[in-house]
């Protein structure tokens, strides 16, 4: 498929957005390695991408499968944020996502009902126990800078954090084309998942939740 708009591919993407205050730490570690090894624009948005970039010349069924799946989904997905990690091959910076059973599932079933016709990556086809999940701080680095910063993580404390992926969201070019919101358990349009009202209502009911796990 091409956009006709730019006249190039047009490309996919499957992630879960990071938010609240796990968004603001990887942020903020992005944006330090940013500084401290001069890496120009090489900033990254915080996320943990569940398939692609990838393209396809079936758009509409990919819509049907991404929400198929997604409200069919039983349980909320979870996962815990922890140590640093290192893409020796791509030079790629990260910070470990450590999925639980539910998210491994969720991913996988992506996986395999849009590789028929979707241009996924070998890693994205990846068993549901073997794929790793991270988000990325740094990437596109050359090698001594890679080296160098492999060298600092060294002496640095984890990043630990516990956190619903409260959305999966499927973009294209880089745009949100639609998200599921998991702790609504509703497909939201771009509008709708770009909306505070609509994220704010997500926090208010984690925060009931919360406070019910107390009692």
């Amino acid at each position: 498929m091409w956009s006709q708009s730019r006249g190039r591919m047009t490309h996919y993407l499957i992630d879960i957005r990071l938010m609240g205050s796990v968004k603001d730490q990887i942020r903020n570690l992005s944006n330090h390695l940013q500084e401290k090894f001069n890496l120009g624009n090489k900033r990254v948005i915080p996320h943990i991408t569940l398939a692609g970039p990838f393209s396809t010349c079936n758009e509409k069924k990919l819509l049907e499968d991404f929400t198929h799946i997604c409200i069919n989904q039983k349980e909320i997905p979870k996962y815990e944020v922890g140590r640093y990690g290192f893409f020796d091959e791509s030079k790629v910076i990260y910070v470990t996502i450590t999925p639980d059973e539910n998210l491994k599932q969720f991913r996988y079933q992506l996986s395999q009902a849009i590789s028929p016709y979707c241009s996924l990556r070998r890693y994205d086809l990846d068993s549901a126990d073997e794929f790793r999940f991270h988000s990325t701080l740094a990437m596109k680095l050359d090698w001594l800078t890679f080296q160098r910063i492999k060298w600092y993580f060294r002496c640095q404390e984890s990043v630990v954090f516990r956190h619903h992926p409260i959305r999966a969201t499927l973009l294209r070019n880089s745009k949100i084309l639609c998200e599921y919101d998991f702790i609504q358990s509703r497909m939201l349009s771009r509008a709708q998942a770009l909306s505070r009202a609509t994220m704010m209502r997500d926090f208010d009911i984690l925060k009931l939740w919360a406070d019910e796990c107390r009692e």
